[in-house]
């Protein structure tokens, strides 16, 4: 008994290791060269560049335009698409009834237009975020698109959901898109009537392609992953359905869903799908992507390794059923007979349909399109100047009488020499020259996190924050004004230990992804900043 335990426990330990080598693109024996290529984007949500105080910064509309370049270069058929919310997302951090974003964003949905436009979008399926400065903005914007959107505006007020099509032409083959977007987020799942009526018109719109001609069909889809499913589910004809509008950075592997595979390819422009396309015949579509196969493994692994734990456990339990815990045994030896037969699957190059996805992040190490990174900078220096002056007389409001004000953290240094020497070296320290650097200290979605006291009674706004630059000492331990003239008095005490939510108003997810209360804040103890200062 003990060497058949032995035996399983390196059985999974050699599994776990191989899962740590990367499965080999070499591996899956290849066709000379795939049909056609798609390549998608879902859920940009009007995002240009990825923030800088990520860790692994992913993202960047200029490495996008990139790849695409370097793929189009092999000499494939590229068909590029797009779905969920493309040029619009949440309000900037900086938006307030005073400084209105609503330029800066129309500003930069034309400019991401014009940039889809250069690299040959097809077709965009839009999401609920690109109503989110009315229809007739929408409608602006796609009457500049030489793309197309399907569909193009919500079908009526009460049920938004709409389904259009078009045939296009990639190399040889013809294509046929359909687009279905619910308008909606996330969250807001369809009653099953509306899901069985969209269904329905997406089908006939299916149908109306492959009867002209459609030797793939490729689904945009734009709303919550439930629906998506069912709808996804129950249409027939569909080769690919590329599901967004879920705002979610999860990127799954392909998965088997009615007749289609079910895709994904995260958001804000994180990251490319790829996906090379195999034609032969008729016959169903094969998949023999290293990502499926690998993902496969690694859930194979899991569950070995969490019964071969279990069944150790049972076998120190004297009062275990022994014919239980044999079963148990052999559903171990089946897991790792489905483990071994787990190839690499060749798709035969004259039987059948078969496809590759890969789904590539856009890292820093991916080169950017010098020309698309020019209009990125045109783009910021004019929202820059148009700040500057539309917002120069905003004020922050007063603080009430009695209560403090901000005065910037040279006020601090006559007392607090060490931790304003500290904090000067500090990033938040120079956390407003970053923004000069990149002509962006008066962009909306910038600026409120790199100035002390945005938006806030005695503090600072767009333009009017001289002396409150940066992330300074009143970011954290509040306003100083009155401690400053009293620095003895118990009522005008600062906040020595700052709450955690009062970091998180910056340290969000979307730009700080690996906040952790506890090990920042010891991070931000120092000689003179929550130390002893040195002799």
């Amino acid at each position: 008994m003990r060497a058949w335990i032995l035996v399983a426990v390196l059985a999974v330990v050699a599994c776990a290791c191989r899962q740590s080598e990367p499965a080999s693109a070499a591996a899956v024996p290849k066709r000379t060269q795939p049909t056609l290529r798609l390549v998608a984007l879902t859920d940009v949500s009007g995002y240009l560049e990825p923030c800088g105080c990520q860790s692994k910064l992913l993202g960047g509309i200029d490495r996008a335009a990139a790849k695409l370049n370097a793929l189009r270069a092999e000499r494939v058929p590229v068909l590029f698409v797009a779905a969920g919310d493309l040029l619009f997302g949440a309000p900037p951090e900086g938006a307030t009834a005073e400084t209105d974003a609503t330029t800066q964003e129309t500003w930069k949905a034309e400019t991401l237009v014009e940039i889809f436009d250069r690299l040959g979008l097809v077709a965009a399926t839009p999401g609920h975020r690109d109503l989110g400065f009315g229809a007739a903005e929408l409608e602006r914007m796609i009457g500049r698109s030489k793309f197309a959107w399907l569909p193009a505006k919500p079908e009526a007020a009460n049920a938004p959901e709409a389904v259009s099509s078009k045939l296009t032409q990639a190399g040889d083959v013809q294509v046929g898109i359909v687009g279905v977007s619910t308008f909606a987020g996330p969250g807001a799942e369809l009653p099953s009537e509306r899901v069985k009526a969209l269904t329905q018109r997406a089908q006939s719109e299916v149908d109306k392609l492959r009867a002209a001609g459609a030797r793939v069909v490729i689904g945009l889809l734009a709303s919550d992953q439930r629906t998506g499913r069912r709808l996804t589910q129950g249409l027939k004809g569909l080769s690919f359905a590329v599901q967004a509008g879920l705002d979610d950075a999860a990127t799954p592997a392909p998965a088997k869903n009615g007749e289609a595979a079910l895709l994904r390819a995260g958001r804000q422009g994180q990251g490319m799908l790829v996906v090379d396309v195999y034609l032969h015949g008729h016959a169903p579509f094969v998949d023999v992507s290293e990502w499926t196969l690998t993902e496969k493994r690694t859930d194979l692994q899991g569950r070995i390794t969490e019964l071969t734990q279990r069944v150790q456990a049972w076998e120190r339990d004297p009062k275990v059923d022994k014919a239980g815990v044999d079963e148990q045994r052999a559903r171990l030896a089946r897991l790792d007979e489905e483990l071994a037969r787990l190839q690499p699957t060749a798709a035969d190059a004259d039987q059948a349909n078969a496809f590759r996805a890969a789904y590539v992040p856009l890292s820093l190490e991916q080169p950017k399109d010098p020309q698309i990174t020019g209009l990125l900078g045109e783009y910021d220096s004019r929202v820059n100047e148009h700040n500057r002056v539309a917002f120069a007389d905003v004020k922050p409001k007063p603080a009430p009488q009695g209560a403090p004000s901000y005065v910037g953290s040279a006020t601090c240094q006559s007392c607090h020499s060490g931790a304003y020497s500290w904090w000067s070296k500090h990033a938040h320290g120079r956390a407003y020259a970053t923004l000069e650097h990149a002509h962006k200290q008066f962009n909306l979605s910038c600026v409120s996190c790199h100035v002390t006291g945005y938006g806030r009674p005695g503090g600072s706004s767009v333009v009017q924050n001289a002396g409150l630059t940066n992330v300074g000492c009143e970011s954290c331990h509040g306003p100083g004004s009155l401690h400053a003239k009293q620095p003895t008095a118990a009522e005008h005490k600062l906040t020595r230990d700052p709450a955690e939510t009062v970091c998180k108003q910056c340290h969000t997810p979307d730009h700080s992804d690996l906040f952790e209360f506890q090990s920042y804040v010891a991070r931000l103890r120092a000689k003179g900043h929550g130390l002893p200062q040195a002799n």
